[in-house]
């Protein structure tokens, strides 16, 4: 009788709990923000049981003023507070509705932190970004770079950002949807201290139709210009409304609004906070859509309308090198993303380059960034990214991708040596996700295909080095090389060797699916591989990987051993002893 009673009972708590109206809040319970953060609270209703006749919301005991009521359909509510921010300490939310079936409640927790300022803190901040550069990717761009000693098999040196670091720290990812990040959510949690769904650019989940009015957070960047009026830059090697440099002020659910997002760096639309320098590929999205390759579904020209003010802009090399931008500049160097670093400076092939050929190095826009943001100040906060690693490791083009290592390591330098001058300015070096690259063994060039690998004491030692490019960087023409390989892939054929002309390593089989490239699969030394990934996978794919985290100069410190992803963001406000809460009000 008593188990009888006991499955009864059972069985009514799940028909209860089923007619119960599902309650979604965001932020979410257990978010960590700054205090004077903003952001846009959400609450949402589901499945609601005939009219909602009642709901209260409080925040820390008190009514919420302020909520603006909406339904986005039958046995659904909203609620949103636009703006809003939090003082230090922690915080509940308590929501409360009753509909035809009974009450449905729900609490989350809040923290918000606040950071003393620093007496010898950070002013200005300089984050380089290598796109998908993981541990593996940044090892085998060392190995590259600098080789071993044959005499005694020891490293001949390291890349520049793995010496003289004030904290060195290994970092974990994961985002509010799934354990496998990719470059929008990653770089929002870098930005925000939030976990925020794969696709979306520092916004919040939402029942919204509209990519754009999701509930936003507001980035480090953006408080930075708020409170201090520091000035912000974004210096890529891709197209400029991409992932990662969207980072510093766009808020969409979409990160493929590509036009939306380059109003925002305007501006236009987000918390309307503009970015003062911009140097980047992808003119199509700041162009009108009666110029030729543009995707614009508009007429905005942002070209002629940033000079109007007062940008200055460059699209040249050349005439980056020679600009004295006062306080602001914009540079579209290509109508989508830059070729390699290889494809610009050692092959150089027209095929590839086309009419693009003043190309400036990713080191080169950096010191021009930091020169004309240092022109204020306030401060800077400069996104630098050496966007192209990613591109060429997800189509396993592992040489393209290592040697953009390289150049983003120059670039790296650069600002090593700025903020060694610059005691106010804390140089940060990471990645957004990881690749499945690794080195396995030694390729023996002499040979064709896997013939050519090398393991174990066999590998031997690589000869890159012998000969330099004109930047000093590593040819890859070489007797002995390493041996890549990637553990997510398609069907494809591997030779190990560079293209001096890029190939897919897949093509559609017109069916849905993809098989390896048969143009690759004849050259010789080439042998199939069996990918592992679902045949409508194209090309590899980012992984769980921890990545590094390399910080120099003011508050470098600050960064050591292992944290999540989020918490380089608190990292960062700590280091700037920034208190966006307390400062808003001085500012008043």
């Amino acid at each position: 009788m008593w188990r009888k009673r006991m499955w009864t009972w059972a069985g009514l708590a799940w028909a209860l709990s089923a007619l119960a109206a599902k309650i979604a809040v965001y932020p979410y319970d257990g978010a960590v923000l700054l205090a004077g953060q903003r952001f846009d609270l959400r609450v949402e209703a589901q499945d609601l049981k005939g009219s909602l006749k009642d709901y209260r919301i409080l925040l820390d005991g008190m009514p919420l003023q302020g909520l603006e009521a909406t339904s986005q359909g039958p046995g659904m509510a909203e609620w949103t507070l636009r703006e809003t921010s939090l003082r230090m300490g922690t915080h509940t939310l308590e929501v409360r509705l009753t509909d035809e079936a009974g009450e449905t409640a729900k609490l989350v927790r809040w923290e918000a932190r606040a950071y003393p300022h620093l007496p010898r803190g950070a002013k200005n901040i300089i984050l380089f970004i290598g796109d998908g550069m993981g541990w593996n990717t940044l090892n085998a761009a060392r190995i590259i770079a600098k080789g071993f000693n044959p005499e005694n098999g020891m490293p001949r040196g390291y890349l520049e950002m793995e010496t003289g670091f004030g904290g060195m720290a290994v970092v974990t990812t994961s985002s509010f949807d799934s354990f496998i990040v990719d470059s929008a959510n990653s770089a929002s949690s870098i930005m925000t201290g939030q976990k925020v769904l794969v696709n979306a650019l520092n916004v919040y989940p939402a029942n919204l139709k509209d990519s754009l009015a999701f509930p936003r957070i507001e980035t480090l960047a953006e408080m930075l210009k708020r409170v201090r009026g520091a000035s912000l830059g974004a210096v890529t090697t891709t197209f400029g409304t991409d992932a990662t440099p969207a980072m510093l002020n766009a808020h969409t659910r979409r990160r493929s609004d590509y036009q939306a997002i380059a109003d925002m760096y305007f501006g236009k639309g987000g918390f309307g906070l503009p970015l003062d320098v911009m140097l980047f590929g992808g003119s199509r999205d700041f162009i009108p859509k009666s110029a030729p390759g543009s995707r614009r579904k508009d007429d905005t020209d942002w070209i002629a309308e940033a000079q109007k003010r007062g940008y200055t802009f460059v699209s040249t090399r050349t005439e980056l090198l020679a600009a004295k931008p006062q306080g602001k500049l914009f540079g579209l160097f290509h109508y989508d993303n830059f070729p390699s670093y290889l494809d610009r400076a050692v092959w150089k092939r027209p095929e590839v380059l086309g009419n693009f050929t003043d190309l400036p190095y990713l080191w080169e826009m950096t010191q021009k960034a930091v020169e004309t943001l240092s022109q204020n100040p306030n401060g800077f906060f400069l996104m630098v990214e050496g966007g192209m690693v990613d591109k060429y490791e997800h189509p396993l083009d592992w040489h393209r991708a290592l040697w953009d290592v390289l150049e983003l390591d120059k670039a790296v330098a650069w600002a090593k040596a700025y903020a060694a001058t610059h005691p106010d300015t804390l140089v940060l070096v990471t990645a957004d996700h990881a690749h499945s690259l690794s080195v396995y063994g030694g390729y023996d060039y002499s040979k064709q295909g896997r013939e050519g690998v090398g393991v174990y004491q066999n590998a031997g030692f690589p000869t890159y080095g012998d000969r330099l490019d004109a930047n000093g960087l590593p040819l890859p023409e070489t007797s002995r090389g390493i041996a890549v390989g990637f553990a997510a892939t398609p069907d494809y054929c591997e030779t190990y060797r560079w293209r001096e002309v890029y190939k897919d390593p897949t093509v559609s089989d017109g069916k849905g699916g993809y098989v390896a490239n048969p143009e690759v699969c004849k050259e010789p030394g080439a042998f199939p591989r069996t990918g592992n990934l679902p045949t409508s996978d194209p090309q590899g794919v980012h992984t769980a990987d921890p990545i590094p985290l390399f910080a120099f100069g003011a508050g470098a410190q600050l960064f050591n051993g292992r944290m999540d992803q989020t918490e380089i963001f608190f990292r960062m406000a700590q280091a700037l002893g920034l208190n966006p809460y307390l400062e808003a009000l001085q500012r008043r």
